[in-house]
């Protein structure tokens, strides 16, 4: 049912994960590590470590993270100010080691995006957002996380919508076919969604008694149209 012409024999061409540019919105997973214990607690929220690899509870990764603000900037204890807007992870963990190096001797970065949702909508068996802990999702971990592609669901019309600087952005996949591994949309990035359109005679059908109104109402007005003219 998916990527039916592959060939076993012959080599596939995968998409490349993306890096995704840090936004406004976004939220930050940031914890230094150091020698001292009393440093490392004064920085770190007492949660740190525990809500990111146990719970995963939303609101912890909400209240305990720090969310990337309009300017760009997320405020960090004792650092201030850094400037992460349109920055990969990589480059935003930089720039926090950098000031961090200013301040404290020997320590210790870790940034996370704590914000990787993705919402899969449309004929499928479980529609929701995804909150992926990890550094890339494809098309068919989002699928398979709500259940997978409901019989009335068209493998071969997805849809992906992709918010950009420039607007959004939207690409059409047929999961059905091999060259879905190497598009530019097979790994999905934050705030992506992703509609999986019904196959076409469920389109009929869900449109047909909204036909059948206005055949009905057609034929009414013919036949009154006939007895008024008749009088």
């Amino acid at each position: 049912m998916y990527m039916q012409n592959i060939d076993e024999t012959a080599e596939v061409p995968f998409a490349t994960p993306p890096s995704y540019k840090l936004s406004p919105g976004d939220v930050l997973h940031i914890q230094l590590v150091t020698h001292s214990p009393e440093i490392s607690m004064a920085f770190n929220n007492p949660t740190g470590i525990q809500y990111f690899s146990q719970g995963r509870d939303e609101s912890s990764l909400y209240l305990n993270g720090y969310t990337v603000n309009p300017s760009g900037f997320v405020q960090l204890p004792f650092l201030g100010e850094a400037q992460v807007k349109g920055l990969t992870i990589d480059e935003a963990r930089s720039v926090i080691q950098e000031k961090t190096n200013a301040m404290y001797k020997d320590a210790s970065v870790i940034v996370k995006l704590a914000s990787f949702k993705v919402t899969v909508v449309g004929e499928v068996r479980r529609p929701g957002v995804i909150r992926n802990f990890n550094d890339n999702l494809n098309v068919f971990e989002a699928i398979a996380a709500v259940g997978d592609i409901s019989e009335n669901g068209d493998r071969q019309k997805v849809l992906v919508v992709r918010p950009t600087n420039q607007g959004n952005k939207t690409y059409r996949l047929n999961l059905a076919d091999r060259s879905v591994l190497s598009s530019e949309a097979f790994y999905l990035l934050p705030n992506d969604v992703v509609i999986v359109e019904p196959i076409g005679n469920k389109v009929f059908q869900m449109n047909l008694p909204y036909l059948n109104l206005t055949l009905s109402s057609i034929s009414t007005i013919i036949l009154l149209y006939n007895f008024i003219t008749r009088l």
